[in-house]
C-alpha cells in the first residue's frame, strides 16, 4: 500500500497545490502577456509564497502526528518519480490534445504547446503558474 501511496503522492500533492493556489488570498498582477483575441492584458493570481507556507505547515503537521512520516517521499521516491512521469505524460497528453495543430508534427506541439496560456476557475488558476509553483514546491 506504501507503494501505491508513493506513486500517487505526486497527483495528490498537484492537486493539493492546484486547490490551495486557487483558493488562498493573493495579489493579482497584470502581465505582458496580451489575451488571445483581444487587446486586454492577461491578469494573475499571485499567491505562491502563502501555498508554499502551507504545504509546509501541512507537511511539519502529518509529520508531527505520526500520519506520514517525514522521509516518505524520499523512502519511496522511485514510486513517486514514476507517478510523476505517468501524471505529466496523461497531462500533457490532456492539454495538448485537446486543442488544434498549431505545428507540422506532433512531438512540436508537445514540446512547445498549443495553447497560448490556460487558465481555469476564472483566472485564479494559471496552468503554467500552477506548474512552476507545483515543481518549486516538490524541490
Amino acid at each position: 500500500m506504501d507503494k501505491v501511496s508513493g506513486f500517487l503522492a505526486p497527483i495528490f500533492i498537484a492537486a493539493l497545490v492546484y486547490i490551495l493556489n486557487a483558493l488562498l488570498p493573493g495579489r493579482w498582477i497584470t502581465g505582458y502577456i496580451t489575451r488571445p483575441g483581444s487587446a486586454e492584458k492577461m491578469k494573475y493570481h499571485i499567491n505562491g509564497i502563502f501555498v508554499l507556507m502551507v504545504v509546509i505547515l501541512l507537511w511539519f503537521i502529518l509529520g508531527h502526528f505520526k500520519i506520514v512520516p517525514y522521509d516518505f517521499l524520499y523512502t519511496y521516491r522511485w514510486y513517486s518519480l514514476a507517478g510523476a512521469f505517468i501524471f505529466g505524460i496523461i497531462f500533457s497528453l490532456t492539454v495538448v490534445l485537446r486543442y488544434p495543430p498549431v505545428r507540422k508534427s506532433f512531438p512540436a506541439d508537445l514540446f512547445f504547446g498549443r495553447a497560448e496560456n490556460i487558465q481555469t476557475w476564472g483566472g485564479r488558476v494559471d496552468l503554467k503558474m500552477w506548474l512552476y509553483l507545483y515543481g518549486a514546491i516538490m524541490l
